[in-house]
């Protein structure tokens, strides 16, 4: 009780007047702990909200739906004649049929072929071939039919009922050998042209694939002969032969670099020697005369030995080179006698080749008459460093070529690779293709149409139940939906979560129970033990107002619904009758001007009333009704007219309840429907607290929510509601009333007839 003690703290201290009271409406809050309110948008459609749907309407809908459901099985089972019917057996293997191989060829799925050829069988083209056989449009069945083929569209039934790998194709009718004649052209035609038309579809690819693999061999062909041409530019077919080479013409490439960087390097010292003697004045012939060179005799071995030897200002490695030659040669003459050895050609030639190398002129070209050759050390480097950017240059060349075609070399192979691969395919698969073209096909005749000689009753029976059940659940589903749109509170918990109010108490109802609450299985109601169960309902709510209402002062309560019969003048009379027990003195007061029911259930008179002593007709004494309960007084409502609604709403009531507080601890005032007229809202605006009663299975959520924001809206003091109806299987409780209070037995009978009211 702490958290409710502190949410209701307000009414602690209950002012003395209800202008008092109206000028602190916001002390109290109807809301439970805070909750957000709710949309109707964010209701979702669940599987228990309809179930609960259809326990409250289940009688009406099954009322209705089964004598419909009936009557239409039972005029669609008049009106259907029954007909003979002709029948022919297909049956659908599994798998694809093989003979000795599995072929790389797609299979589909069972189901999936299945009703492909279920789709053929009802399709135009088959059905049209089928009409044109000879004897099928002249035959009686089909003699008189205007358009044959709609009409068989319409007729033929292909299904598979019998089994998952059978097609049954059937057609109904008068005449038994026509709809068998009928039936078998349409098989016939469907493997005419469909089932024995595959095995030509298979050839006609088979034939294809030929044509692509001799297309693919010739691409192999061209390929292998672009890898020879590669192969003989690279001088290998071989590509890690080929980075090898690679490697060797690079290594050479730097060795000349590294030559063509020393001879640079002689260059720049000879070139700062000339100019360090022209700065000394010497002319041109003064600097060759005064430098050493290359001196060669008549253009001789041993001219250039002699150069190399003593010419020089330095010996180059080729000058030293020409020396070894020399050497090589004195040695070799002095070991053998045959001037033509090979191994002395070949020595002498290297020495030819060398002395050209170093001077560009081969032994014995200079003209004659010339005694020598003598050759400056500035120029034969500036010669030599000409010969190597040459052959720098060459080389270079030669390992750009390299690496490309290299490089095309490996992306042919790659090329060919997959072309060959691909082709040596293709030729398993065209090879298995051939053998499977024996195979047997996977649709198969088990049963020609039959000519039948009974009439079938199958499909008159099935249209019959079909229609009966449609109709059945049509009617089932629109009470159930109906009843769920509605959105009408089905348990205490959606007072508190969809109509965002907080639950004072619930009252208990005795017509529903068994399973599901729909009365089946359902043991005899107690209406003693009911009886007793509403008193302990009601006195929980009293004693939940008591503890926040201060007992020094009096107090008004206002018992309100969103609309007609939900309950409040239970609430009311219950309410009322709970405080007398308490020993509070208490008046029950009927301001349902339009429809007064409190006087019938507190067994008095219906007036005089309020509306008389509103008139001035009446003392407040005379309308003062006693009860069986000493402390309990019962006000009626009276008979009501324009007069009474003019005179209630100048002051909306304040100073009938002021008069009334000054007579009695509290006042409990049972009001009409607060959407329907407007004296709720002027009673509700003048009083302490509100109740605003609900009934499970009845109040509708949307009405809920708006009665709520228009007492919010006046700034009334709502307290919660109170749920009529809420334990609808009460007697099932295993914790039972057989307490016996005598002083409220009679009260409590005389209440409880209207608790479904």
């Amino acid at each position: 009780m702490t958290s409710n003690h502190n949410t209701f703290s307000g009414l602690n201290a209950v002012m003395p007047n209800s202008a008092a009271v109206a000028a602190q409406p916001n002390r109290i809050s109807s809301r439970p702990g805070g909750s957000a309110g709710f949309s109707a948008t964010d209701r979702p459609i669940t599987f228990w909200g309809i179930l609960d749907a259809f326990r409250r309407r289940w009688i009406p809908a099954l009322g209705i739906a089964v004598p419909a459901a009936l009557l239409v099985a039972g005029l669609l089972w008049q009106m259907i004649p029954a007909e003979y019917e002709s029948s022919a057996l297909l049956k659908i293997h599994q798998y694809e049929q093989r003979v000795a191989t599995s072929t790389n060829e797609r299979t589909s799925d069972f189901l999936t072929y299945r009703n492909s050829q279920i789709n053929f069988l009802r399709s135009r083209p088959v059905l049209t071939s089928a009409v044109q056989l000879e004897g099928v449009r002249e035959c009686r069945l089909m003699r008189d039919k205007e358009y044959p083929v709609e009409w068989l569209e319409e007729k033929l039934d292909v299904d598979n009922d019998y089994s998952e790998e059978f097609i049954r194709i059937s057609l109904s009718g008068e005449y038994p050998a026509d709809l068998a004649l009928v039936v078998d052209a349409v098989k016939d035609v469907y493997l005419d042209e469909v089932v024995y038309n595959e095995r030509n579809e298979r050839i006609k690819l088979m034939r294809t694939a030929e044509e692509k693999f001799t297309e693919l061999d010739r691409n192999v062909r061209m390929n292998q002969q672009r890898i020879d041409k590669l192969a003989e530019d690279l001088g290998t077919g071989d590509s890690k032969v080929a980075i090898v080479n690679q490697g060797l013409i690079q290594q050479q490439l730097r060795e000349l670099q590294s030559d063509l960087r020393e001879i640079n390097s002689r260059i720049r010292e000879e070139e700062a020697l000339r100019q360090y003697l022209r700065e000394r004045g010497l002319s041109s012939d003064q600097m060759n005369s005064a430098l050493p060179g290359i001196g060669i005799g008549p253009l001789t071995s041993g001219g250039l030995a002699a150069a190399g030897a003593a010419g020089a200002p330095s010996v180059s490695p080729s000058q030293q080179q020409l020396a070894l030659l020399e050497q090589q040669i004195r040695r070799f003459k002095s070991q053998i006698r045959n001037p033509n050895h090979p191994d002395l050609v070949a020595l002498e030639q290297q020495k030819a080749d060398l002395i050209a190398a170093m001077t560009g002129i081969r032994p014995g070209e200079n003209e004659p008459g010339s005694s020598g050759l003598t050759m400056s050390t500035y120029d034969w480097l500036n010669k030599q460093k000409v010969k190597l950017e040459s052959e720098i240059k060459e080389q270079t060349e030669v390992l750009q070529v390299m690496g490309t075609r290299a490089v095309e070399l490996e992306r042919e192979k790659e090329d060919i690779k997959y072309l060959v691969d691909t082709r040596d395919r293709l030729a398993q698969e065209i090879a298995n293709r051939k053998i499977e073209l024996d195979a047997p096909q996977r649709v198969s005749v088990i049963q020609n149409a039959n000519v039948p000689e009974m009439r079938s009753v199958k499909k008159r029976s099935q249209l019959a139940t079909i229609a009966g059940l449609g109709v059945f659940g049509a009617i089932v589903a629109g009470f159930t939906f109906f009843e769920w749109f509605s959105h009408r509170l089905g348990s205490p918990s959606e007072v508190t979560r969809d109509a965002d109010l907080r639950l004072v108490g619930t009252l208990p109802s005795p017509d529903k129970g068994g399973l599901l609450g729909l009365g089946v299985f359902a043991g005899r109601v107690d209406y003693d033990e009911w009886n007793r169960a509403v008193i302990e309902s009601m006195d929980v709510v009293r004693t939940y107002l008591m503890r926040h209402v201060e007992p020094s002062r009096p107090a008004s309560i206002l018992i309100t619904s969103a609309s007609a019969n939900e309950g409040k003048t239970t609430v009311s009379c219950q309410l009322a009758a709970s405080l007398a027990r308490a020993g509070k003195k208490v008046a029950l007061v009927d301001c349902d001007f339009r429809r007064p029911s409190a006087h019938m259930m507190m067994e008095g008179q219906p007036g005089p009333g309020i509306c008389e002593f509103l008139r001035g007709e009446a003392s407040l004494e005379s309308i003062c009704q006693s009860t069986p309960a000493p402390s309990l007084t019962f006000i009626a409502a009276g008979h009501v007219n324009q007069s009474t609604l003019q005179h209630l709403s100048g002051d909306g009531g304040r100073s009938l309840i002021s008069l009334l507080k000054q007579k009695f601890d509290f006042v409990v005032i049972d009001t009409s429907p607060m959407l329907f007229v407007a004296e709720p809202s002027m009673l509700a605006q003048n009083v302490d607290m509100v109740l605003l009663s609900t009934r499970r299975d009845y109040s509708r959520i949307p009405y809920v929510i708006q009665c709520r924001d228009s007492l919010r809206s006046l700034q009334v003091p709502l307290v919660g509601s109170v749920m009529v109806g809420a334990d609808a299987d009460f007697q099932r409780s295993t914790y039972g009333y057989r307490q016996e209070i005598s002083q409220v037995s009679g009260q409590a009978r005389g209440v409880s007839q209207l608790v479904n009211s």
